[in-house]
């Protein structure tokens, strides 16, 4: 009787943790049975947050700095592999973590990575398994850059961070053993975000440093302008909420506290801008018109705006918000920039953004390659992800990234 008590108790647990944990997937998205896997270690994380807060503890955003790890440590477990050499180091003053694939070749080209994490979030060590793959498959010395995170530190800190370490690899990649005549950028998220400004500033600065050559987006979140576009909308799925991105986009704009969830709720309203800035060129940028003719609308209900412009949030960003160093869509120019490889995912709630930016570097006569990846969502490009996760959208995505890189770096 006892046992089968047992057994009831978790079948019923399990049927319940099952439902708990399930999320409705949209039709089309990519190996629906891996993904759900997915989806569910983050509706767990979501859960736990929650509870957290429930229990005094703040939100998320509120309550970040609990997730943050510190920069440049950790164990590094692809050091001991074998076929890259693996190290950390301070360029700049920034902590790096550098990937020399082995045998190591005199003058190899190189890749600068930014990874993701909405600014807030994110880290070398957690990357280390996606940019060691990077490194192999691309054939190229690959630097990572730990950049300074927010809340403790704000937009410029991050694109700072990064734009040091590019101008010191290109100023003394001898030193790496690097040919800076073939050295390019790559980031995910807001590393796409910090690859795509890094890009732009450097082409626009007069330098004797050498050009970048590339630039790879993976996703890229690129703007806090327009936070209705439709993939915002139609896009909300677990692995990156609405809700969470602009809570980390208020936080590296400087919002911190309590007050950060009022802030993100009149962000995910488009209250935080002023009435004349949203009758601007800059509104011109980001309007879904210029997106393809299928993603143009919303196939949800957006919800209603339930309060009117802030004065107050728009007074404290105002001079961030069309900075193309913080939103590289926001630049009047593109032209100059590297060529660039731009991968958005159907199901991504920053597709739109992607599109949008392609768009715009086609436009200014940027040589783009634009993957648009079917079935795929927001983070299935990572590698440091088991490979029975891994989907069909996200490994044919890279291996397109990386023929894109080696082709380039052959030139």
């Amino acid at each position: 009787m006892i046992i089968k008590g047992l057994l009831a108790l978790t079948v019923l647990s399990s049927v319940f943790l099952g439902l708990f944990l399930y999320t409705p997937l949209p039709e089309g998205i990519s190996n629906p049975g891996k993904t759900q896997v997915v989806m569910a270690f983050m509706q767990l994380f979501t859960s736990v947050t929650k509870i957290r807060e429930l229990l005094g503890y703040g939100s998320l955003a509120q309550d970040i700095r609990t997730y943050q790890e510190p920069l440049g440590e950790g164990s590094l477990s692809s050091a001991s592999y074998g076929d890259v050499d693996v190290k950390r180091d301070k360029l700049a003053g920034v902590h790096v973590i550098i990937y020399r694939p082995l045998p190591a070749r005199q003058k190899a080209p190189a890749t600068i990575y930014f990874h993701g994490g909405a600014f807030v979030i994110g880290s070398g060590t957690f990357y280390d398994q996606h940019c060691y793959e990077y490194a192999k498959r691309s054939g190229t010395v690959v630097f990572c850059v730990d950049y300074r995170l927010a809340p403790d530190h704000p937009f410029p800190a991050a694109i700072h961070d990064s734009l040091d370490v590019t101008r010191y690899v290109l100023g003394h990649g001898d030193r790496f053993g690097v040919d800076v005549r073939k050295v390019g950028v790559a980031g995910d998220s807001a590393g796409g975000n910090l690859a795509a400004a890094v890009s732009l500033k450097l082409s626009k600065e007069k330098s004797n440093l050498p050009p970048l050559i590339f630039q790879v987006l993976h996703e890229p979140a690129m703007q806090a302008f327009n936070m209705r576009l439709p993939s915002f909308i139609d896009n909300d799925l677990p692995i990156l909420t609405t809700r969470t991105l602009i809570s980390f986009y208020a936080l590296y704009l400087g919002f911190d506290g309590k007050n950060v969830d009022n802030v993100t709720k009149i962000i995910s309203e488009n209250r935080h801008l002023s009435p004349q800035l949203y009758q601007s060129k800059y509104a011109e940028y980001v309007d879904s018109k210029l997106l393809p003719e299928k993603f143009r609308k919303s196939k949800k209900f957006p919800g209603k705006i339930k309060g009117s412009y802030s004065e107050k949030v728009f007074n404290k960003i105002k001079q961030v918000i069309t900075n193309p160093l913080f939103s590289p869509l926001m630049s009047d120019d593109l032209s100059g920039v590297p060529p660039a490889f731009v991968h958005v995912a159907e199901f991504d709630v920053v597709r739109d953004d992607g599109l949008l930016f392609a768009r715009r570097l086609k436009d200014a006569g940027v040589k783009t390659q634009l993957h648009f990846s079917h079935g795929g969502f927001h983070l299935d490009y990572y590698l440091g992800a088991p490979g029975l996760l891994r989907t069909d959208a996200s490994q044919k995505v890279m291996n397109e990234t990386f023929i894109f890189i080696k082709e380039i770096s052959r030139r």
